[in-house]
């Protein structure tokens, strides 16, 4: 195995939560009277629910705290089937630990992550989990991934960030670390990977086969 070390992204990597994240959004903006589709917001999204505000309610008026306040209780209106895992996520989150490997979580979410990582019975596949609550600079800045190979002793040639955005590459490239891009939606066709992956099996079969 190439690499041994593996950090996870979860909302768009490990989980498939656009769906949820691009509705809520729509439906919030709608309350604010922006009549938008899930489908337009959804490239908007993909860049930071901080871009949907500065894109459509700070015109108004709206600052982002307000905008979130809205936004989270449409998303809370949805069901548990509105997160789920990626097809093939799992597999390769287990694949990493039998070939002799470690994953680590690295999300902007804060608690709410935990409770879907319990829902699904794997918070044990992780080492460690770096959520917004352990107050670290957000992605791109290194200052996570820096943490976590300096607290777990890890080797930096080991060690590989799997994310959906490029925030989450340059966050790697930021700690001098490899790094994946998870881009099923071809989103980011331009932007320069060593790796790039449209499934998780995909992602599995050319990162976790054992030696």
């Amino acid at each position: 195995m190439k690499y041994r070390y593996f950090f996870w992204d979860f909302d768009g990597t490990l989980y498939d939560t656009y769906g949820r994240i691009t509705r809520a959004a729509a439906n919030a903006l709608g309350e604010l009277g922006v009549k938008v589709t899930a489908e337009e917001v959804y490239p908007v999204a993909k860049r930071s629910l901080f871009t949907v505000c500065a894109k459509w309610t700070e015109p108004l008026g709206c600052p982002y705290a307000e905008f979130m306040d809205i936004y989270h209780r449409y998303s809370e209106m949805e069901g548990a089937e509105s997160i789920r895992p990626y097809p093939g996520a799992l597999d390769a989150l287990r694949a990493a630990i039998a070939g002799g490997g470690k994953n680590y979580l690295y999300t902007h979410r804060s608690a709410s992550v935990f409770h879907w990582l319990e829902y699904d019975g794997i918070a044990d596949l992780f080492a460690d989990k770096i959520t917004t609550l352990d107050g670290f600079p957000s992605k791109p800045a290194p200052d996570a991934l820096n943490y976590l190979v300096s607290r777990h002793g890890l080797t930096l040639s080991e060690c590989l960030m799997v994310g959906d955005r490029d925030i989450d590459l340059d966050a790697a490239k930021n700690a001098h670390m490899a790094c994946a891009l998870f881009d099923p939606d071809d989103f980011y066709p331009d932007y320069d990977t060593p790796w790039r992956f449209r499934t998780m099996e995909e992602l599995k079969n050319a990162l976790m086969e054992q030696d």
